[in-house]
């Protein structure tokens, strides 16, 4: 019918039209973002499937799989940057470990120890891995001399 009939005639509504129909307001805050991904790190801790921890986020949250996917992405990027980290510090407290170790050793005498620790710091350092090893190798040339020629 037409507005001449005297009906006024209404567009159906929609998700883009209608505020109502919007399951949610929009984009979450930043904050409600923070909170999502500290969730899916806590349970990257625990050890579970991808999968139940994206259904676990997602129902605590009142968010899709997909989102809860992207958090957990966000999450594995936090727990990836941290044992950087922690793997550096690490790795600092060993070697210094080993160094006490090794002075110990050679001031009582077991020199067997303080050759394995050597060993083991040159390892650290990277002293014996492969791609030292391959730079180390000899270049070798073979020239052919023509006595044809001669």
């Amino acid at each position: 019918m037409s507005e001449a009939d005297g009906q006024e005639v209404t567009k159906p509504t929609t998700v883009a039209n209608d505020e109502a129909k919007r399951w949610r307001g929009g984009r979450s805050t930043q904050v409600r973002m923070d909170e999502r991904v500290n969730y899916a790190y806590s349970l990257l801790l625990e050890g579970n499937t991808r999968r139940a921890n994206a259904e676990l986020v997602a129902s605590r949250f009142n968010i899709s799989i997909r989102t809860a996917h992207d958090d957990i992405s966000k999450a594995m990027q936090l727990l990836k940057q941290e044992r950087l980290e922690d793997r550096t510090e690490m790795l600092n407290i060993i070697t210094a470990s080993r160094l006490a170790v090794l002075k110990k050793a050679i001031r009582k005498g077991n020199y067997q120890v303080a050759c394995h620790l050597l060993d083991s710091l040159g390892r650290a350092a990277g002293e014996l891995s492969q791609e030292v090893a391959s730079q180390a190798a000899p270049i070798l040339r073979v020239e052919i001399d023509d006595k044809r020629a001669g």
